[in-house]
């Protein structure tokens, strides 16, 4: 691991979580050359004691050196232009590892301007950036144990990953974990707005809101009781949390049920991306 030579192309919201990810490890020593053209803006100064080097434009490293890993992470509309600027100046071969954390784009959308080469698809979230993300993965028949070990050990420093049984499951996932961070920061700012309309003054209703959300995120994950069973825990017959509750369980209009249209909703447009 920490011998990788890693190329990241694309250096904007998720890429940049990603690429903090890998640095603020203690388990990476590797090399990371980054393709950004807005590197103006970025906070290069963060990286000066790691190996990263920071590039505009791709012809830069035309045929400059040979990457175990080559992750891209782009706009998904910029897709081809982006593949065909690595197949023209960067040597390609069977070997060359290709990450694509492209929301949308299929795996066969990308053999097909830079043909038989290992290709992961990969959808992190934005808590990569904290190291506690979740990404799910899938390759092509191309990539072997060593690309599989390989892309465990980048994605494990930026928290979970699971491999996925077949890509069609990526919309799904799309929906639920890459927007879930979304559906999570939008819960909280309901909290805080709220704790405002009740009296609280606006730092005071941010702890709460904070706090309240990390305390119960770390019961569900160091508890190892199920959340369902959490929540029963401190449900009190009759009392105030089975008051609300009440409202949000609702079966025509509560939480689960709205959770459940944004999803869908939001699965159909990755599906749309995917079969543009």
């Amino acid at each position: 691991m920490n011998e990788l030579k890693i190329l990241l192309i694309g250096c904007g919201k998720m890429g940049g979580s990603l690429l903090e990810g890998i640095v603020k490890s203690d388990n990476f020593d590797g090399m990371v050359d980054i393709i950004e053209p807005s590197i103006q803006g970025f906070p290069k100064e963060d990286f000066k004691q790691r190996k990263v080097n920071f590039y505009s434009d791709i012809e830069e490293k035309r045929d400059t050196i040979n990457y175990d890993l080559i992750i891209v992470a782009t706009k998904p509309d910029t897709y081809e232009e982006i593949f065909n600027g690595l197949k023209n100046n960067l040597i390609i071969n069977d070997k060359t590892l290709i990450v694509s954390i492209l929301a949308g784009i299929k795996i066969s959308k990308i053999e097909e301007i830079v043909g038989s080469a290992p290709i992961v698809r990969a959808m992190p979230n934005i808590a990569a950036s904290v190291l506690e993300g979740m990404t799910a993965l899938i390759g092509n028949k191309k990539i072997t144990n060593k690309d599989i070990l390989n892309v465990d050990l980048i994605f494990e420093l930026i928290g979970e990953k699971i491999w996925l049984e077949n890509e069609k499951q990526m919309d799904s996932f799309t929906a639920i974990s890459g927007s879930g961070p979304a559906y999570f920061f939008f819960f909280t700012e309901c909290l805080k707005s709220i704790a405002i309309e009740e009296g609280f003054t606006e730092d005071v209703s941010n702890k709460i809101s904070q706090q309240i959300i990390i305390g119960s995120g770390k019961l569900v994950k160091e508890s190892g009781i199920d959340p369902k069973e959490l929540r029963e825990n401190v449900t009190s017959p009759n009392g105030t949390t089975e008051a609300g509750l009440k409202i949000l369980i609702d079966s025509e209009r509560g939480l689960l049920d709205k959770l459940r249209q944004a999803i869908v909703e939001a699965k159909n447009r990755s599906l749309e991306i995917s079969n543009n």
